[in-house]
């Protein structure tokens, strides 16, 4: 079981991330099941390890299965309307979710909106991005976290911590539920650096800013990176260029989202490069459950084993 003083701890920062518009407690609340939402699939699946076997808890996810960049997504009115009935919302903070300040200005009448991503340090936080017209949503802090197991972790933590104080009467499960997640995202990491060990200490370029936490779980060091939307195609002009910057890096591994056109896979395999294409879990549907993450996580360690053993057979 978790130790208390890591209990005490984590709930005082959680008090700091949690909405200071809406009560963690509604008052009239005569729904029978709570309402728990989370913002994006990733944090619908780590949720899901929390709420299982309660069924006084009712999860969904806001925002379905997207190709794109989770920081770029817009809110539509299905997901204000879906909003409108939860009594609580998972999500990440720091960037992720472009529409955070639209979530703490619902008050009292939204959501308690439980951010799980602060009081954590995040690859580039301290990236401090232009104040230009050219600033992008890729720069400063990478909010991506989920995509290493400790991050999950963290996340799980704060999520069970949110849950605890609007639900109280479950919180003996939920923190039950907790132990166990982290027991077995713990055994994931494991898992994974031991699928993939011949990457340990072997340089990769990255094309997907999320894949910095696969990269950084699994000891590969980061040869560069080379910044663009997920999900997006390359036009012609822009490979040229892409191509020219990747031979600067002295690596022959590219990790890249599993949902990246084939234009852009052909032409970096065409250029001499091997490519991994590993799932970021903003495609992960809800009814793969918590199971997903773990299966996704998996086939990400065996797509990176398997491209740098043809590195090394080829080499």
């Amino acid at each position: 079981m978790r130790r208390f003083f890591v209990f005490f701890l984590l709930l005082a920062l959680m008090a700091m991330a949690l909405s200071s518009c809406a009560p963690l407690i509604k008052e009239g609340a005569v729904e029978e099941r709570g309402q728990v939402c989370a913002t994006f699939p990733p944090f619908y699946a780590l949720t899901a390890l929390l709420t299982d076997g309660i069924d006084g808890l009712q999860l969904s996810c806001l925002v379905q299965p997207q190709d794109g960049c989770l920081r770029d997504y817009a809110l539509s009115d299905w997901d204000l309307y879906t909003l409108a009935s939860a009594d609580i919302i998972i999500a990440g903070g720091r960037g992720l979710e472009s529409f955070e300040s639209t979530l703490q200005s619902l008050g009292a009448a939204g959501p308690v909106v439980a951010l799980t991503l602060y009081n954590t340090e995040l690859y580039n936080q301290d990236d401090e991005a232009a104040d230009d017209e050219e600033n992008s949503h890729l720069d400063g802090a990478n909010p991506h976290l989920y995509m290493a197991t400790d991050g999950a972790r963290y996340i799980v933590e704060g999520a069970a911590l949110a849950l605890a104080q609007l639900y109280p009467e479950y919180a003996e499960q939920l923190f039950a539920n907790m132990d166990a997640a982290d027991e077995r995202l713990m055994a994931l990491g494991e898992q994974m650096r031991s699928i993939a060990a011949n990457a340990e200490g072997a340089r990769a370029i990255l094309m997907n800013e999320a894949l910095v936490y696969t990269a950084q779980e699994l000891g590969i060091e980061i040869a560069g990176q080379y910044d663009r939307e997920s999900g997006q195609p390359l036009y012609e002009n822009e490979v040229d260029d892409c191509l020219a910057q990747l031979a600067d890096m002295d690596a022959r591994v590219v990790l890249v989202e599993r949902q990246a056109p084939p234009s852009l896979t052909e032409a970096l395999m065409g250029a001499g490069y091997i490519v991994a294409k590993l799932d970021v879990l903003s495609t992960l549907r809800a009814d793969m459950g918590a199971e997903g993450y773990f299966t996704a996580q998996q086939e990400n360690a065996r797509a990176i084993a398997a491209a740098f053993a043809q590195a090394e057979e080829t080499h």
